[in-house]
């Protein structure tokens, strides 16, 4: 099995010497810290911790966050702060927070930051920068067309590549199948997922799903 993301990442030195953390937030503060862009902020779903972290309950997620919190090694982020208030986030966005007494970000810093992309899509020089991504994990199911996998895997890049976020292979296959026998190819669906997704940034949305994607090519 390969690694869920990229093969190293940055936490807080300071969590090290804390005596006080368990290795429940220890490996917690880990799974955030694998997702975070240049500025320490991330916005990993509750399904995503639980998978990295290998805690099948999201109670040991929630428990350790409010350690975390409180110990101010992250914060979590509000939207209301970033104006949107209306649209909010499909996924709870936090900042991981090196020294304890960070600013908080922008909005800009948030939504501008380099965005996350696969390793396999960046120059070697760039490819353990913060931000990078490992090779995806390799799925297990039952075998879909050719045609199907290349459009999931294709969108799941380019969601990688214009906003950071992190969709999952079995989330996103059926709607994958659906555009196959409709006869789109995965250049087709690559380029109006990056389309989508720079909409959905302009207008302070959440990522768009496959299904999204497959409306708008419809």
């Amino acid at each position: 099995m390969k690694s869920l993301f990229r093969k190293w990442s940055v936490m807080p030195s300071r969590a090290i010497n804390d005596r006080e953390l368990k290795e429940r937030e220890l490996r917690v503060l880990g799974a955030l810290c694998i997702h975070t862009n240049a500025v320490g902020v991330c916005w990993p779903s509750m399904d995503t911790l639980c998978a990295v972290t290998g805690y099948k309950e999201r109670i040991t997620i929630h428990n350790a966050m409010k350690v975390l919190k409180r110990k101010r090694y992250v914060r979590q982020l509000q939207p209301k702060d970033y104006q949107e208030t209306a649209s909010g986030w499909k996924s709870n966005r936090y900042q991981v927070l090196w020294d304890g007494d960070e600013a908080m970000p922008s909005w800009e810093e948030i939504h501008a930051a380099k965005p996350l992309q696969l390793v396999a899509d960046q120059d070697d020089a760039h490819a353990n920068e913060i931000g990078g991504l490992g090779d995806l994990q390799q799925h297990s199911h039952t075998p879909d067309s050719p045609a199907a996998e290349a459009i999931t895997h294709a969108y799941i890049k380019a969601v990688q590549q214009a906003t950071g976020q992190v969709r999952l292979y079995d989330n996103e296959i059926a709607h994958a199948r659906k555009l196959a026998d409709a006869g789109h190819s995965a250049a087709d669906v690559r380029a109006a997922t990056l389309n989508v997704c720079d909409a959905a940034l302009e207008r302070r949305a959440g990522v768009p799903s496959l299904y999204d994607v497959a409306q708008v090519m419809s």
